[in-house]
């Protein structure tokens, strides 16, 4: 079992543990008003943008878990986390993607989400990982398809509807 925070590292890309130092780069990603479309909070305003990250690096859950900027050849494409839930009951193991419009439909996006699904249902060993994607983001929901998430519902989270998917071990991915 993980005890802390790891570098992971796929065919393409690099996930590593969000810290200072990518701070800028994530505000000037998520600044991108393509970025906001199903977040439910507009962060094409910066200084939005940079309160959003601040609030990611004061993560202080399980040390194994947190948030992970995906880099491509050394540039910030993209976040992701793993992470206990705000929005489901009980702190369930949340997961969630975020690519820069540039670099859509490359498979980025599933080669990450797929990285960190093992993760945690494989070396954190969680009994399952839940991601809560909006019903008109259909790139997501194919990310999850793809990697064997269950639909198990729909609900209001991050200010919009959401399908709520539960990925168990020893299914997809």
């Amino acid at each position: 079992m993980a005890d802390a925070q790891r570098s992971i590292t796929t065919r393409r890309l690099v996930l590593e543990p969000l810290s200072d130092g990518h701070a800028d780069a994530v505000v000037r990603l998520f600044s991108a008003p393509e970025m906001s479309t199903y977040l439910g909070a507009d962060l094409s305003d910066r200084e939005r943008a940079r309160t959003m990250v601040r609030a990611r690096l004061a993560y202080a859950g399980p040390p194994e878990l947190g948030h992970w900027v995906l880099l491509l050849d050394g540039v910030p494409v993209g976040l992701a986390h793993l992470r206990p839930s705000h929005e489901l009951p009980g702190g369930l193991p949340e997961i969630g993607w975020y690519l820069d419009a540039r670099y859509g439909g490359r498979g980025l996006a599933t080669e990450a989400a797929r990285a960190l699904l093992r993760y945690g249902l494989d070396e954190v060993r969680l009994s399952s990982v839940w991601a809560l994607v909006h019903v008109d983001n259909a790139p997501s929901l194919r990310v999850a398809a793809r990697l064997g998430f269950l639909p198990v519902g729909e609900g209001e989270h991050y200010g919009g509807p959401h399908r709520v998917h539960v990925a168990l071990p020893g299914r997809g991915r």
